[in-house]
């Protein structure tokens, strides 16, 4: 373990911490940074690990499958653990924010490759991809039902609709998979095609240590004095346990194996997203607990995660 620790996760915590450090010196605007990574390098990263992508077909489906499909099991699970602790509305909303929704992006993406080298990193990204637009649209339901405003049910559907519609990954999808059907080999074209390749792949190579910069900072904006110490420790129970656990046996149930079954098992058992903290806020869903869930689930995964990660090699 204390080899996965040094070669897996400390680079990672290297450039997190400098993120972190920075931001608390420092008045960055990370606005514009998370802005930059979402709508610049994000979606060139999308891109072009899907075009290069050395997955089959079925074994992409299958991993899309296995991240939508323990939504819906976290999801039923933590419906049932808070109903049973008679949570209701927004309690039960945030608590859902809480342990349905991964850092699989700004964590997960540059872990996987860390620890599976670039054939999980394209793995990991077929995980993200349905992470990401579900958090911006069942997130944002989740959110809504738990607000105190159910005359304005409308204007959250309508808010949903705009979101997917500017998320930029869909896009980036969309002209991956139009590029394959094609056959065209962009990396090896000559010309201005390829001079439009190797761009784009430049913004690419600038997407993992940004993300992890910005993840680092975004900690550093959102310290936590752990509010609601019960609920926070299910939440990190959910988020570091539970859901890996979960995701091994869907993994197992649509016939995964070997490094597909490895990357998803390990994108499961990331902390709770960051951004949830902002949707929380939005809604006035129960804040301080989201951030304690994220704060406190980010910093139990470093031990969870170099199990999980001990146990797969």
């Amino acid at each position: 373990m204390l080899g996965v620790l040094a070669t897996v996760l400390l680079p990672i915590i290297v450039v997190v911490a400098a993120g972190y450090l920075l931001r608390q010196q420092m008045p960055i605007d990370l606005l514009t940074l998370n802005r930059i990574t979402m709508y610049v390098l994000n979606p060139a990263l999308v891109f072009t690990s899907l075009v290069d992508a050395q997955v089959s077909g079925g074994d992409a489906l299958r991993m899309v499958a296995l991240s939508c499909a323990l939504m819906v099991c976290l999801g039923l699970i933590t419906m049932a653990c808070g109903r049973g602790l008679g949570l209701r509305g927004g309690q039960l909303s945030a608590l859902l924010l809480a342990c349905l929704f991964m850092n699989t992006g700004n964590f997960g993406l540059p872990l996987a490759h860390f620890a599976f080298g670039e054939a999980g990193f394209e793995r990991a990204v077929l995980f993200f991809l349905p992470q990401s637009i579900l958090s911006q649209t069942i997130g944002i339901g989740v959110a809504a039902a738990g607000a105190s405003a159910a005359a304005s049910a409308r204007d959250h559907a309508r808010t949903v609709v705009l979101r997917v519609l500017r998320m930029p990954q869909i896009y980036a999808v969309a002209l991956a998979l139009l590029v394959r059907a094609s056959g065209l080999r962009m990396a090896q074209a000559g010309g201005a095609l390829g001079g439009l390749y190797h761009g784009v792949d430049l913004m690419a190579d600038a997407a993992l240590p940004l993300m992890l910069l910005v993840l680092g900072m975004q900690l550093a904006q959102r310290a936590a004095s752990f509010e609601q110490p019960r609920l926070t420790a299910l939440a990190v129970a959910m988020r570091l346990v539970v859901s890996p656990l979960v995701a091994a046996g869907l993994a197992l149930a649509l016939g995964m194996q070997g490094l597909d079954m490895r990357v998803g098992v390990l994108q499961a058992a990331m902390p709770t997203a960051v951004n949830m903290t902002l949707i929380a806020l939005e809604f006035n869903i129960h804040p301080p607990f989201v951030v304690s869930a994220v704060v406190a689930s980010s910093l139990g995964s470093l031990l969870t995660l170099a199990v999980i990660i001990t146990m797969m090699q």
